[in-house]
């Protein structure tokens, strides 16, 4: 029993050195209070960056070593001008004595989409969408979106940015400015692009889209940037690449449809 008492030891020695290096190198385990000091941290840093909704903390992971730190999931959530409760998912990562690089800076992820999220907005999508099912356009049309034209083009983004700013300007603080920005404004400011998507047949090609918009009566459609398009995924295919996208983009002015050789 002796003999074998030398070995027990080392044993019993590599299981908490292994037990360490592991916790060292990935997570601790997080204590319930850090849930509430993470919710705390985050809405303060928030309502200081002009955001004053409501923190939820998901997930707390603690990393040590290479990448130190406390890293939060967390919801925001605002209730709305129009009676709504908007949430959006977010991250933050606070240094191990729970203070944040860049404080200043740290915003909700996609808050500034939140425009299109807007009662009068959805309203105005529904609204369009049945006036599109009712045309003879031999496609059949699934979905009719607003789609934030501001992801792909600066100076439109830097006219949202600016509409914001007025909107903080007027006490219009929803979402920092960019949840209320009104329906026409968006068409004119060319925010948004009008999305209509159409259901997927196998020989649809992009000339049938633009044999669509010929055919389309846009006397009921507002001004703006129209793309019809439509997108799917085919399982059974064994190329590389089984998503098929095609779109075609056109314009609609005081009525009429106006495609890029028109210009």
């Amino acid at each position: 029993m002796k003999k074998n008492t030398p070995n027990i030891l080392k044993f019993s020695r590599l299981a908490i050195l292994l037990l360490c290096s592991s916790l060292l190198v990935g997570c601790t385990v997080v204590l319930p209070n850090s849930y509430l000091k993470a919710r705390e941290k985050t809405q303060k840093i928030l309502a200081h960056n002009g955001f004053k909704g409501k923190v939820q903390v998901k997930n707390i992971k603690k990393v040590f070593l290479d990448s130190d730190g406390i890293y939060v999931d967390y919801t925001y959530s605002e209730e709305t001008y129009d009676n709504q409760t908007i949430s959006l998912d977010s991250k933050i990562t606070f240094n191990l004595d729970w203070t944040v690089n860049g404080e200043e800076y740290k915003t909700p992820g996609l808050y500034s989409e939140t425009y299109l999220q807007q009662k009068s907005v959805k309203k105005e999508e529904q609204k369009l969408f049945k006036e599109l099912k009712k045309q003879s356009l031999d496609l059949d049309i699934e979905e009719f979106s607003f789609s934030d034209n501001t992801l792909i083009d600066q100076e439109a983004n830097n006219r949202k940015v600016h509409l914001a700013e007025e909107n903080r300007k007027n006490g219009k603080n929803d979402f920092y400015g960019y949840y209320q920005i009104p329906y026409q404004t968006m068409l004119d400011e060319h925010l948004v692009t009008m999305r209509i998507e159409v259901g997927d047949t196998e020989n649809t090609s992009k000339n049938d889209l633009k044999e669509a918009a010929n055919k389309l009566d846009a006397s009921k459609l507002p001004d703006g940037e129209y793309e019809f398009y439509y997108f799917s995924t085919d399982e059974d295919s064994s190329d590389y690449n089984k998503d098929k996208y095609i779109h075609y983009t056109f314009n609609v002015q005081d009525g009429k449809v106006i495609q890029d050789e028109d210009y």
